[in-house]
């Protein structure tokens, strides 16, 4: 039996350019300096509303790795991805389950290539058990597959993917979490054509202004945006704000260099300034871990009108990622998580 696949999806406004590679998305081109340049519009467009197409001169409406199956239908892209403690020659990590999957639409824009929408997917169907309601550890056989639905799709764009998925981090023998282990990681990228979806965003002016802000202050890390319209219209309902604090610097391959410290939720409100007591599960102060942190804004999606986001999914849209310095007032983006 097919299990709904729990997922998150996040549009990344401040995104890591890696691939020089061309993109025919929507995003368009960079337009002009007019006041349209000056907001960036989250909206979804295309009304909410499927589209179908019979055929496309440039369709291919599949794509596979050994990992990774996508197939493009009427309501947006199929994904199947396996478990990969199944493959052959996978680190044995993988058994225990994974600390990241996530899929990423890339575009490109003014010439670099972007990681927009970001799908992050439910790790526990690859875990090998849970604990229930009193605490306690119940075994269970992970899945070898997970499937589900990216409805954020125009019928005959091309739409180009990554999918990245990390192995479990595991603690040490003080029951301190690992860092995260990106070189047993798996990076794969499909490329194929949209036959249908709820429609996408439009990243044009994604360059064209500074969106987000941040600033450290006793132990507080106040986080703004301005000048964005979230994802709500017709196609999402019930907009909360999800805030994401890292400290360090980006730096994934130096131990300890760079890790999640603590988040904020608000549920049913998009907000655009909020102050965060920062504090963590261990009471360590954040100014002990690095001189720096990064915040990633995210709109939060819980109801989505449309069929291909059924109620249980959680879905959020990353709006932007922005570093500031813990000891002094300094703005610069951040580029990818």
């Amino acid at each position: 039996m097919k299990k709904a696949v729990k997922t998150f999806f996040a549009l990344a406004a401040i995104s890591l350019a890696l691939c020089s590679c061309s993109d025919s998305g929507s995003s368009g081109s960079d337009g002009d300096s007019g006041t349209e340049n000056r907001v960036l519009d989250l909206r979804i467009q295309n009304g909410g509303v499927a589209r179908w197409i019979e055929n496309s001169a440039s369709g291919t409406y599949e794509a596979h790795t050994e990992l990774v199956s996508v197939t493009a239908e009427s309501d947006g892209m199929h994904f199947t991805i396996k478990n990969p403690a199944t493959l052959a020659g996978s680190d044995e990590k993988y058994k225990e389950g994974c600390n990241w999957i996530g899929v990423y639409r890339l575009e490109t824009i003014g010439g670099e290539e972007f990681q927009t929408t970001l799908a992050t997917l439910d790790k526990s169907p690859f875990e090998p058990g849970y604990f229930d309601e009193n605490g306690q550890w119940q075994s269970k056989t992970p899945d070898d597959s997970i499937s589900f639905v990216y409805p954020l799709c125009e019928a005959g764009e091309q739409y180009k993917f990554k999918v990245q998925i990390e192995p479990q981090r595991g603690v040490d023998e003080n029951g301190v979490e690992n860092p995260v282990d990106r070189e047993h990681g798996y990076f794969h990228y499909l490329t194929l054509t949209a036959k249908g979806g709820i429609g996408d965003i439009n990243y044009s002016n994604l360059k064209n202004s500074e969106w987000a802000f941040a600033y450290y202050s006793d132990n507080k890390a106040t986080v703004w945006i301005e000048n964005v319209i979230p994802p709500q219209d017709s196609v999402v309902k019930n907009v909360g704000t999800h805030i994401n604090i890292f400290y360090g610097d980006k730096d994934w391959d130096t131990a300890g260099k760079t890790d999640w410290y603590c988040n904020y939720e608000s549920s049913n409100e998009v907000k655009k300034n909020v102050s965060i007591e920062l504090e963590r599960w261990d009471g360590k102060p954040i100014s002990e871990l690095s001189n720096t942190f990064f915040a990633q804004v995210s709109a939060v999606l819980t109801e989505c009108s449309y069929l291909a986001c059924p109620t249980d999914f959680f879905t959020y849209f990353l709006i932007f990622s922005v570093t500031s310095s813990i000891f002094s007032i300094i703005f610069a983006y951040h580029t990818d998580y």
